[in-house]
């Protein structure tokens, strides 16, 4: 009776620590699955004779409608080359440009990824067309440090970061397989 409960015991120890590394590393695992980019009109080292919109694709629909997405453009010469703010449908992110004089360009991008973490990059393309515009100092939506400021912020849903979240939620789970492991020991124990 005593090697019978013992085994039950260490059965009962090792289930409880399969689940517990399967939920924290599921948790992990979930919590950065963060959305990627997928595709870009211009894409990173294009050449293009003429650009009136940038186009970002992304792995799944964005969050941020309220302005948490950043799209800007800045040409050779530091100015801006954005003719309006982006715009956000479902997974695409689009920008109306005008560029200036012929040279090297990036896309410096910020996006909220459907997990609420921010996610950012930049496309450096080449554009080989006429000047179109005389470019600005500044963005029409946000100056060129905020991307930068917003891509450093810390990453967190409702005060809390993902992995945390994901953490917490794994041990509440290793913690509830643990009592449901215990009651059924004890309900099979007094059967015995």
């Amino acid at each position: 009776m005593a090697s019978r409960n013992a085994v039950r015991r260490a059965l009962a120890g090792a289930v409880v620590v399969a689940a517990a590394m399967t939920a924290a590393l599921g948790g992990a695992t979930a919590a950065s699955a963060h959305d990627s980019l997928v595709a870009s009109s211009p894409a990173e080292g294009d050449t293009v004779s003429s650009l009136s919109e940038v186009r970002l694709d992304f792995s799944a629909n964005l969050l941020g409608a309220d302005g948490g997405n950043i799209v800007i453009v800045v040409g050779p010469d530091g100015r801006h080359y954005e003719a309006d703010c982006a715009a956000l449908a479902g997974p695409t992110l689009t920008l109306p440009v005008a560029l200036g004089a012929p040279g090297d360009y990036s896309v410096e991008w910020r996006a909220v990824s459907s997990d609420g973490h921010p996610v950012s990059g930049v496309i450096p393309f080449v554009y080989s067309g006429p000047n179109v515009s005389a470019g600005a100092e500044t963005s029409p939506c946000t100056s060129a440090a905020g991307v930068a400021e917003a891509a450093a912020e810390p990453e967190s849903v409702g005060g809390m970061s993902g992995l945390t979240l994901g953490l917490l939620l794994g041990g509440g789970v290793v913690v509830l397989i643990g009592v449901l492991i215990v009651v059924i020991l004890r309900t099979r124990t007094r059967e015995d």
